[in-house]
């Protein structure tokens, strides 16, 4: 079922049929790059950062882009999916639904996939933006879809987890009604992996969706999970803003059993997904009322702190690892850790240390993820922008 059309002129679609080439390796086609979830660009290199070019998309760009074939996809607040060429940010199509597009879409086999708030997870032709079909939910789709062996799974606010055939949008299965799901789930194996907005942290398998292993939290599970050296780790969102409780705000198990390696405990949420990388896991903690917001590194096998940094503001944007590390607990040297911030400001850490090596201004706020491939940095921001960023040159 269309709920709006999309906007797009013939010619404008024969142009973007013959810009469209075969997806490359380096592209980055789903939230966090990979079913996993990973986070890692490991063949990029940046000495700084400056703008490329901005393209104005009207309303606030909250989800991260995906980058396919010369071409970035993004939504926006007024419920638009955009394509844009990664070259100069020329609008390609814009495709219409019925509600805010914050779920980051996934690119597969010439379809662009994504939820909106109005309901509907869509799949619209990559080259042309024409929808090939639809699939409706019960509630809202905030969760941004992963795409694995000719399959999309995705959460609904209506609390069930749901998996369809990438062709066609048929249901292949969903799980039992429980709380509502916002958090984006990543795929280990034959596993996926998500959590809920009671805590709860549970894997089903990918081919029948039965419940393989569930473990009860505190708070909710709004961030993507990441599977990384046979861990996944989770972070949680504690429950009250004005006086956080201590709950276990970031837990590691192992991704085929839920078994727990370890959790950390205190009055800390945390909002955008971890990465893995060299041994470690890096993420941000936001504190209480105050908002007081810290960037960490902890090992990855032990969970104890390696280093923190105080940020300007809130960090819900998911971090990238760019660069790669020499081997498992291996030198991080050249290695950046990129992140968006809520003062507007996109960063780069040093993974070793900490420290920031890069800041730089591009909105008010920034609630956009990252995507990095092809020598750019791509994000949205409230002010409707998508931003791509490079070295300085």
């Amino acid at each position: 079922m269309m709920r709006l059309g999309a906007r797009t002129t013939a010619a404008t679609a024969l142009a973007c049929a013959l810009l469209l080439p075969t997806a490359a390796s380096a592209d980055w086609t789903m939230f966090r790059a990979d079913a996993m979830r990973s986070g890692l660009a490991p063949d990029e290199r940046f000495t700084g950062l400056e703008i490329a070019w901005s393209a104005e998309l009207g309303g606030s760009v909250d989800g991260s882009p995906a980058v396919v074939g010369g071409s970035v996809y993004v939504g926006n607040s007024l419920g638009t999916m955009c394509a844009l060429s990664a070259a100069d940010g020329g609008i390609l199509w814009s495709f219409g639904t019925g509600g805010a597009v914050q779920s980051s879409p996934a690119v597969s086999d010439g379809l662009v996939i994504f939820g909106s708030v109005d309901g509907f997870l869509y799949a619209v032709d990559a080259a042309s933006g024409v929808q090939r079909w639809s699939y409706r939910t019960r509630g809202s789709i905030l969760s941004s879809p992963a795409v694995v062996d000719g399959r999309v799974v995705f959460g609904s606010m209506d609390g069930r987890l749901y998996c369809l055939r990438l062709g066609t949008g048929e249901l292949v299965w969903r799980s039992e009604k429980g709380a509502a799901i916002q958090c984006s789930p990543a795929v280990a194996g034959e596993l996926v992996l998500c959590g809920d907005d009671d805590g709860r942290m549970f894997a089903t398998g990918l081919s029948d969706g039965a419940l393989a292993w569930q473990v009860e939290g505190t708070g909710r599970i709004v961030a993507a999970p990441v599977v990384g050296d046979g861990i996944a780790i989770f972070g949680a969102l504690g429950p009250s803003a004005l006086r956080p409780p201590k709950l276990d705000y970031l837990v590691a198990v192992r991704p085929e059993t839920g078994e727990r390696v370890w959790a950390l405990k205190d009055a800390y949420s945390v909002v955008g997904a971890p990465v893995i990388a060299g041994g470690r896991v890096f993420y941000a903690t936001v504190e209480g009322y105050v908002s007081k917001t810290v960037f960490r590194a902890a090992n990855l096998g032990t969970g104890e702190q390696v280093w923190e940094r105080t940020m300007a503001g809130v960090a819900d944007s998911s971090p990238v690892v760019i660069g790669t590390p020499a081997g498992f607990e291996g030198a991080l040297s050249g290695v950046t850790v990129c992140v968006g911030c809520h003062d507007g400001r996109l960063y780069l850490l040093d993974s070793g240390s900490g420290a920031i090596t890069d800041a730089e201004p591009l909105a008010q706020k920034i609630y956009s993820s990252p995507a990095v491939t092809g020598g750019r940095i791509y994000i949205g921001a409230n002010d409707g922008q998508l931003y791509c960023l490079q070295s300085p040159q």
